[in-house]
């Protein structure tokens, strides 16, 4: 898979649909196309097929540990060149090690202009390998 260098969606992942909405209306109106996944299951392949600039990734998810889903993330060839920027009530989960494999970390509650501002910031650190 070659990397989209220029892609405009960004892969939001929180069960809370409120979030969801709230997120995916404020990517839109910065020009970003949002793909939304309410569930943890599936989300590596459909990182892989979209292939976005980044994704935001809530750690408490209904059907998955958002932390193994992050792992998992980074352990795939593919899905490891996209930026994550975790927005989550339970942030202090994120080790060290989890720390560093994320481009940014928002505790809910959080500002939306900060998180527009951390999504364009990991949009840049796409790898192109």
């Amino acid at each position: 898979m070659a990397a989209d260098l220029n892609s405009k969606k960004v892969v939001v992942v929180d069960g809370d649909s409120e979030t969801c909405e709230a997120v995916s209306a404020a990517l839109r109106r910065r020009g970003w196309e949002p793909i939304v996944s309410r569930r943890g299951t599936g989300v590596v392949k459909l990182v892989k097929d979209a292939d976005p600039a980044s994704v935001i990734l809530e750690l408490a998810l209904p059907d998955y540990d958002g932390m193994a889903l992050l792992k998992e993330l980074k352990a795939d060839w593919d899905a490891k060149k996209i930026p994550v920027v975790v927005v989550s009530g339970y942030t202090s989960r994120l080790n060290a090690g989890g720390r560093e494999q994320v481009e940014g970390v928002l505790a809910k509650p959080f500002a939306m202009d900060e998180l527009m501002h951390q999504v364009e910031v990991a949009a840049t650190k796409k790898k192109k390998y």
